[in-house]
């Protein structure tokens, strides 16, 4: 089919048994397959076939990836576009109370001032003149802005004039060129003039914010809200010292009470420092003060009753705070719990420690009260001494009741504090555990799919290890082929040899025809006349066979005026660009731009003479 020499595969090499065991036998079929000389042993894969299966297979991976990774970031939008519906949620929540506590905070202020300015009011000079004051800060204000802000207004103003004007003609080309850019210059002096002016402004206002702020923030102004913390007064108060008690021991023993009771409840605080002395080492938790009051508030904008109330504050925190980490948030987290803890506890344990000193007080009076009493009837009758210690030890059995009472009740506000501090741990870890399910559900899944991966990679594996099956055994079955034609060019070879040697005998029988049609000719024209001068006025034979006179009858009409010079039929059939040329035609491959390139370089049987050659397609690009 390809017109190509098979007679360069007959070779000399063995493939025999004692061959096939040499050390050089696969150097030998090496150098044979880069020769181009071939063998059975040996089939060439298709790599342009394989290229293609492996860039189609690549191209569907990659459209496959493609996909998976699109639906994953379509999935990672849908999934920040709730969050942040939900950040929307509760920040349009909190705006509106913070509005409507700016409103109320407004509207105290301004009844505050009309009821403190009037003339009823204690404080109506000192409103007077915050009044006066404020309208001096607002005078201050306005001047400020006439000075720095409204120049600023109207050089914008005539920035934005001069350009309008300008514009079309500040071109290199402009007559205007030159007084253009000197105007320019000097505006863009005067710019950075303005510039460092404003920054300088700008500068100095920063300074007394903070200088304000730190002012606000002093431990002077501190003291002077309720926020500040409550304290009770350690000792014997001064109301329990100026009371009078005839019994002298009675009396030190209930002051001495007092001196207990304080001593407990601080060993209890000392107790609770020790204890989260990890808390007290911070008042912010190691991060910055401006990081832990937006921790605060944002924590604080969530609601407790909110669903996935934790995750939301947490990615809100890591939005709003970049450069923290998520284990650096829940960190602090731990520490903002045990701190709100440590303060609700040591709050409790103060009040706690204030109303029993105020019920010690109240019980200390009462005692007193009955001790004057019983020294009254003690002093109106001696007979009723016996009473009066019976009083006395009945008030001291009283006062220990009162005692056991009291650490009965501190003993059960203990157990109160520590089954909350378990109830929050549980809480905790409830929490902690369900995320923890949370991230085992999504690990089965990614598990799931990643199953599914395999299964389906090693379902193309199976189809992969199929198709090649099929492919080495179309490959065997062309080489069969391959084989069967070799044998049948073979025969074609020997048959075309036959032919030609029966072409080169008709050849020359041919040639032998024609010499002597020649040598007829040679004696049918040699001249035979003898000399006869006469002859010029006879007629001539051409006019003899025009009349008809002596004309041969037996002449043959189909023989041809002159020697066929062209092809035969059998000529053009036995042609390899012919048989490749119907070849391809049957098999409906020759208009691919391959077959066209084996049908222009397949040779003839025979070279054209130089002569007869054609220049015609040799200017034309091969296809």
């Amino acid at each position: 089919m390809t017109g190509r020499d098979y007679r360069g595969f007959l070779s000399q090499h063995r493939a025999g048994p004692r061959e096939i065991g040499r050390a050089y036998e696969s150097d030998k079929l090496l150098i044979r397959m880069t020769e181009g000389l071939g063998s059975s042993r040996y089939t060439a894969p298709d790599y342009e076939k394989l290229k293609a299966l492996a860039l189609e297979k690549k191209i569907s991976g990659n459209r496959s990836l493609i996909k998976v990774n699109r639906l994953a970031a379509i999935s990672r939008a849908s999934q920040e576009k709730s969050l942040l519906k939900q950040h929307g949620m509760v920040w349009q929540r909190e705006v509106g109370r913070l509005d409507a506590a700016r409103k109320r905070a407004e509207s105290e202020q301004d009844s505050f001032f009309l009821s403190s300015t009037s003339e009823q009011s204690e404080i109506s000079m000192f409103m007077l003149e915050a009044e006066d004051y404020q309208m001096e800060l607002e005078v201050d204000r306005k001047a400020f802005k006439g000075a720095t802000v409204d120049p600023l207004w109207t050089l914008r103003e005539d920035l934005q004039a001069w350009l309008t004007e300008n514009s079309p003609q500040f071109h290199p080309g402009s007559p205007r060129h030159e007084e253009l850019a000197e105007q320019h210059t000097r505006i863009t002096e005067t710019i950075d003039s303005v510039k460092e002016q404003q920054q300088g402004i700008l500068n100095k206002l920063w300074h007394e914010e903070r200088a304000l702020e730190q002012d606000l923030h002093s431990n002077y102004l501190r003291g002077l809200f309720a926020g500040a913390e409550k304290w009770v007064v350690e000792g014997i108060p001064t109301e329990a010292q100026v009371l009078i008690c005839p019994d002298m021991e009675l009396r030190s023993s209930v002051l001495l009470e007092f001196g207990l009771l304080d001593q407990k409840y601080l060993v209890r605080l000392r107790d609770l420092d020790k204890m989260h002395s990890d808390v007290l080492r911070s008042d912010t938790g190691g991060w910055d003060a401006a990081d832990h009051f937006a921790y605060q508030v944002i924590v604080d904008q969530y609601p407790h009753d909110l669903s996935n109330r934790r995750a939301l504050y947490i990615d809100r925190l890591r939005r709003q705070l970049p450069h923290k980490t998520r284990n650096d948030i829940v960190a602090h987290e731990d520490w903002s719990l045990h701190h709100r803890f440590y303060v609700e506890r040591r709050r409790t344990l103060i009040n706690c420690w204030a109303r029993d000193k105020q019920e010690l007080y109240d019980k200390a009076v009462t005692v007193f009260a009955d001790a004057c009493l019983a020294e009254e009837l003690r002093q109106a009758t001696a007979i009723n001494r016996q009473r009066q210690d019976e009083i006395c030890q009945q008030l001291g059995q009283k006062v220990q009741r009162w005692k056991e009472q009291k650490a009965e009740a501190m003993r059960l506000e203990d157990e109160i504090a520590s089954q909350q501090r378990r109830q929050l741990e549980e809480q905790r870890a409830r929490e902690e555990e369900a995320d923890q399910k949370r991230r085992a559900v999504d690990k089965q899944k990614v598990e799931a799919y990643h199953l599914k991966q395999r299964k389906e990679q090693e379902a193309r594996e199976k189809e992969n290890k199929k198709r090649l099956a099929d492919i080495q055994e179309a490959m065997e079955l062309q080489a069969q082929k391959d084989r069967e034609r070799v044998a049948y060019r073979e025969m074609l070879l020997e048959e075309r040899k036959q032919r030609q040697q029966d072409e080169r005998r008709k050849e020359a029988e041919n040639e032998m025809e024609r010499e002597r049609r020649l040598d007829a000719l040679r004696q049918m024209v040699e001249v035979h006349v003898e000399n006869d001068p006469q002859r010029v006025f006879q007629n001539t034979k051409a006019f003899k066979a025009h009349l008809g006179i002596g004309v041969d009858e037996d002449i043959n009409i189909q023989k041809p005026l002159f020697d066929a010079k062209g092809f035969t039929a059998e000529q053009v059939t036995s042609d390899p660009r012919f048989k490749l040329e119907q070849a391809l035609r049957k098999a409906g491959l020759h208009g691919n731009p391959y077959a066209r390139a084996m049908m222009g370089h397949t040779k003839p049987l025979k070279p054209p003479r130089r002569d007869q050659e054609s220049t015609v397609f040799k200017d034309l690009a091969p296809t």
